[in-house]
């Protein structure tokens, strides 16, 4: 195995929750799943996120200035699916049921939670530009379970053991 496949079968043993940051700018929204996403400070309220330097996703966030990060519920694999799918084009909406936040960025609908961010800054970073959003806004619904990946598979809480 080369060492690149060994890389990525140690990061598939991380379980993390599934998130997907989109955006909205010149009439047309994107989304991506992500696999790295985390919060970086409560004062100021930052998050980070890492996004593939070929992407569309980082030049469109710098044009719109801001973006949103849902976080999926258990259930919503399909639209993480959907996020993830290579060669999709920006369209007039996300292609999934959404809301948006106050802000106009779209969001996925049902998700257990999600941020609204200004454009803080952003990093390039060997292949991936690290993108940090100071958080506006930020709405939970603690009724909803994660949605989880773990070892390439989606997987909720009860199926964790």
């Amino acid at each position: 195995m080369a060492p690149a496949d060994d890389f990525k079968d140690a990061l598939a043993s991380w379980a993390s929750g599934v998130s997907v940051v989109a955006t909205r700018t010149g009439g047309v929204a994107y989304g991506l799943t992500v696999s790295s996403f985390t919060s970086l400070s409560f004062d100021p309220p930052l998050v980070l996120v890492c996004v593939g330097n070929k992407n569309r996703l980082p030049a469109m966030i710098r044009d719109a200035g801001r973006f949103a990060v849902s976080l999926l519920a258990a259930g919503q694999d399909a639209a993480s699916s959907h996020f993830a799918r290579a060669g999709r084009e920006p369209t007039a909406d996300l292609g999934v049921d959404e809301e948006d936040t106050s802000s106009g960025m779209p969001v996925v609908a049902d998700a257990s939670a999600f941020l609204a961010c200004d454009l803080h800054d952003q990093v390039v970073v060997g292949d991936h530009t690290i993108i940090i959003g100071r958080v506006t806004e930020a709405r939970a619904r603690p009724d909803r379970e994660p949605l989880l990946y773990h070892r390439r598979r989606y997987r909720t809480l009860g199926a964790v053991g």
